[in-house]
């Protein structure tokens, strides 16, 4: 291969799993043995020079603790900058929500909201598809109502919950401006 031409995408999975193996503080033989494959082979496999079976890449991925979509995953950095914002129209009154992270987001999405005195997300109680949701208050006060249970955030609190379960949010105060982050993982909106 000479210095100008690129691997193929397909290239990665051996650095990554090698990767991963090394953060876990595995040796080669632990995770062959595992697998049930050679360590040579594994070694092959960590340094491109040979392609896994679909059957070997589950078993050696579930070993890993990763994901096989994880490793066909590339480098997804992304700079939202404040000018840039997508406005979300996620319901609710007297609020400005605004998307923070990229639409190609996949593992996680962050919403700011920013509410005026008394603004909500809704009379209605709604749930998220996605598995968790953490809100942080940046500034004034912002209630969270989780099927009967209130919760009220001051300035810098953080909360997490299942977004499946019923929900809104307010703006406790009736005279000053609230904002608060919501990040949802994976994306819901």
């Amino acid at each position: 291969m000479t210095s100008g031409t690129q691997r193929p995408s397909t290239a990665r999975i051996g650095d990554a799993l090698r990767n991963r193996r090394r953060e876990l503080d595995l040796t080669l033989q632990a995770v062959a043995d595992g697998v049930e494959v050679s360590k040579g082979f594994l070694s092959e496999v960590e340094r491109d020079k040979a392609s896994p079976s679909v059957a070997t890449l589950v078993r050696l991925c579930d070993i890993l603790g990763i994901t096989i979509g994880s490793l066909f995953q590339h480098d997804n950095t992304a700079v939202v900058r404040v000018d840039a914002r997508t406005p979300a129209v996620l319901g609710g009154t007297d609020l400005l929500d605004f998307l923070l992270s990229p639409k190609s987001a996949v593992r996680t999405q962050a919403i700011l909201s920013i509410m005026a005195p008394g603004g909500t997300g809704g009379d209605k109680l709604y749930s998220w598809r996605s598995e968790e949701e953490f809100v942080f208050v940046v500034e004034g006060s912002v209630t969270v109502l989780l099927e009967g249970e209130e919760f009220v955030l001051l300035e810098g609190d953080a909360m997490t919950f299942d977004p499946r379960r019923l929900h809104t949010f307010r703006n406790s105060s009736a005279t000053k401006q609230a904002q608060a982050l919501f990040i949802l993982s994976p994306p819901s909106v």
